[in-house]
């Protein structure tokens, strides 16, 4: 896929961070040592898909991969497959139309923001390193197939069609990092708005910091 062209774009603010990090001395290579400026994820979808005025709710896998300039804003590229279609039938089950989301491609900034726990969790504190929300912002491309089955008395013939959309995208998170840079996150995200197909989704994601 054209996507992976920009990966460098992902590593380049983690060397940007070490580049900053070597020329500083003491307490700033210790703090930065211990950070993690670079992240993968692999995320579980729910997609909501509004396409030939119905609304579907396909569902997908996706992989990030983030690289951060520092502990507040990065960059991230995330793409991702709907193996599950969403099928509308007919009440005489003679006509069926099934959508799956073939791809999803996207290249975003994000600033994330770190916090300690409001509240005292019992038995949890020594586990959680911290809570956070993220925002992302950038450009999506979105590919949709649809399988259309029609059967007669004469037989069924099968018509299949994908349309391509690319789109302004956005999206919010909240999560948790654990004490062994594993973390849980909670996402919306919407991939295109067009007056025609519009393609959000509803995420939950296990992250590693790296």
């Amino acid at each position: 896929m054209r996507y992976w062209m920009l990966i460098g774009l992902l590593f380049s603010p983690a060397l940007w961070a070490a580049d900053e990090a070597e020329e500083t001395q003491g307490p700033r290579i210790a703090h930065f040592q211990d950070s993690r400026y670079g992240y993968a994820a692999a995320n579980l979808m729910h997609f909501n898909l509004d396409y030939d005025e119905y609304e579907l709710t396909p569902s997908g896998l996706g992989l990030r991969l983030g690289g951060m300039v520092d502990e507040n804003w990065g960059v991230e590229l995330r793409l991702a497959t709907g193996p599950s279609p969403d099928t509308r039938r007919t009440e005489t089950r003679r006509y069926k139309v099934d959508y799956t989301v073939e791809h999803v491609g996207a290249l975003l900034a994000t600033g994330k923001w770190s916090f300690q726990s409001p509240v005292t969790l019992p038995g949890l504190d020594p586990y959680i390193d911290s809570f956070f929300v993220q925002g992302f912002a950038g450009v999506a491309d979105v590919k949709v197939k649809t399988e259309t089955r029609r059967c007669n008395a004469l037989g069924c013939r099968t018509d299949t069609d994908r349309n391509d959309d690319t789109s302004l995208a956005f999206g919010a998170a909240m999560g948790l990092r654990t004490a062994y840079n594993i973390g849980l996150s909670l996402q919306y995200m919407q991939y295109v708005d067009k007056d025609y197909i519009t393609v959000s989704a509803v995420e939950g994601g296990l992250e590693w910091y790296f």
